[in-house]
């Protein structure tokens, strides 16, 4: 199953064999370790070349102590961009332009364990408290953009009082709580520490950890969510927007062909299908529509 591989951590060979013993002789030991490797990112993904060929490349800038942002215009509604597992804040750099041209700035977050943001390791909970965290020190989000895994980050925000007034959300998994199951699989962990990694996972988050999944989060708040995925998209089954399709009444949903995974991100008609759904004037429209 090719789906969600990118979001793993490269497994030796050996590993699934030392797990597999591992696991039946201290399985909780053994299920603790494997979720603290798979929450850890390890590297980026490789630079897009569309990355710095189209607007500014911003300016750093450090919201609090350790964790580091990209910022684009210094007026306007503000959009907070998250970028996916093994990702960079340059991604939205041909986005951040198109919306500086609509009259918004943006803000994109390098997560916690990318870059040079402090950290070893990233969950959807520490991101979820994370955007209510940041919400309070940069005030107001006007709309929220999340890719891959930032996507799925969006979904505990709001199970954690994150509120913008928009949510964008592009190739994520929309049962993120899958993946680390999988990916543990993958890695040979055996059945009496897989019960174990899965209570811990469940501890970790607070509650049932598929309570944080964007089918089961997003379509609670009435916040309004336009979702946007590739049909031959390589790390995220479309299968994963179709789910949240099916479970947000009023979700609006753009389907692409041939723009993969990454480049969906500088896709001219991705690009202004966003904007234009963020953008004040959409806005306006758009609530007026639902009231």
């Amino acid at each position: 199953m090719p789906a969600f591989l990118p979001l793993r951590n490269p497994i030796p060979f050996y590993l699934p064999w030392l797990l597999g013993v591992a696991g039946r002789i201290v399985p909780e030991r053994t299920a603790r370790y494997v979720a603290g490797m798979i929450a850890r990112p390890r590297g980026q993904n490789p630079t897009q070349p569309w990355e710095t060929a189209t607007g500014t490349v911003g300016h750093q800038i450090e919201i609090r102590t350790g964790l580091h942002a990209r910022s684009w215009g210094d007026k306007g509604p503000l959009v907070l961009a998250l970028h996916g597992w093994r990702g960079r804040t340059t991604q939205f750099r041909p986005l951040a332009a198109k919306l500086l041209e609509r009259g918004l700035r943006t803000v994109a977050l390098e997560l916690p364990g990318h870059g040079v943001s402090v950290g070893d390791r990233a969950t959807p909970r520490m991101l979820g408290e994370l955007l209510v965290e940041i919400e309070r020190v940069v005030g107001p989000v006007h709309a929220a953009v999340g890719h891959s895994f930032g996507g799925a980050a969006l979904g505990a925000g709001l199970v954690y009082g994150f509120r913008p007034k928009r949510v964008v959300i592009v190739s994520s998994p929309t049962r993120v709580s899958r993946i680390p199951v999988l990916l543990a699989k993958t890695a040979g962990l055996p059945p009496p520490a897989m019960k174990a990694f899965v209570k811990i996972l469940d501890h970790d988050a607070g509650r049932p950890s598929a309570e944080l999944d964007l089918v089961s989060t997003a379509p609670r708040p009435g916040v309004p969510g336009f979702l946007v995925h590739d049909l031959q998209d390589p790390v995220i089954p479309y299968s994963e927007a179709e789910a949240l399709a099916n479970a947000w009444p009023g979700l609006k949903f753009m389907t692409t062909s041939g723009k993969g995974h990454r480049d969906i991100l500088s896709a001219p008609e991705v690009m202004r299908a966003i904007v234009d759904f963020v953008a004040p004037t959409a806005t306006t429209t758009l609530d007026a529509e639902g009231a």
